[in-house]
């Protein structure tokens, strides 16, 4: 390989939409290496921001096994709570159901987790990769359907700094900083900017090239759901022909 492609000041560039840091790192003599090590980058920095913000958002948080004891302690001063007493087998049903219910529903509320957090240090490296070379073989696949002349490495170089903003995810523990649906937008348009530089395609072609794999996930998805019902079906069937 020759000098190193990738630099702060490309990803900048490609963030900003310029075609020509697309077309840098398209005509990269490996950019399947860069494209990987961007990849990889990115997951692991965008966990490492989160993880930060989890463990701050943690330290300015009530203690959850607190607020759990000081709720359970409530529970006496209920009306209804002084029948359930008297019975032993709904009691221990009620603080099983308790302890699991406090087990499941801070996490789906977004309480802070910092253990979680940190092993997505592992895991969003590896959802990124697969992201990336799923979209990215899906992508390259129609833009050869639509004449596109650009090398499968080369797709997945380009389409590699569609993941730069993702980054910007990672800054969501900042004070009034939001991150709403304008970063799927932002990085739609990326991947556009990245096909189109791949496979050399005109616009139109590149647009059909960028969106027709979020189809191919549809009609996938699709499909199972239909599985998972027909299966939910047969079983619900066969139980009641019991």
């Amino acid at each position: 390989m020759g000098q190193r492609t990738l630099s702060f000041e490309l990803v900048f560039r490609a963030l900003g939409l310029d075609s020509e840091a697309y077309d840098r790192l398209r005509d990269d003599d490996n950019p399947f290496v860069e494209g990987l090590f961007l990849i990889v980058l990115i997951g692991v920095a965008t966990a490492l921001l989160n993880l930060i913000g989890q463990a701050l958002a943690w330290a300015g948080t009530p203690s959850m096994s607190a607020i759990k004891d000081l709720i359970w302690q409530a529970f006496p001063t209920m009306p209804w709570w002084s029948q359930m007493a008297g019975d032993a087998e709904a009691m221990a049903q009620f603080k099983q159901l308790y302890d699991l219910g406090w087990q499941i529903f801070p996490r789906l509320f977004g309480v802070a987790d910092p253990l979680a957090a940190s092993l997505n240090i592992l895991f969003w490296p590896l959802a990124a990769l697969l992201s990336w070379l799923i979209y990215g073989t899906l992508a390259h696949l129609f833009a050869r359907l639509l004449g596109g002349v650009g090398r499968y490495d080369q797709t997945l170089g380009t389409l590699s700094l569609s993941y730069a903003p993702l980054l910007v995810h990672g800054l969501g523990f900042v004070p009034y900083f939001t991150v709403g649906a304008a970063l799927n937008t932002w990085q739609l348009i990326c991947r556009y900017k990245a096909i189109r530089s791949a496979g050399q395609l005109s616009w139109g072609r590149a647009f059909w090239a960028t969106v027709l794999p979020f189809g191919v996930y549809l009609v996938f998805w699709t499909v199972i759901g239909l599985i998972v019902a027909l299966g939910i079906a047969a079983a619900v069937a066969a139980q009641g022909g019991r």
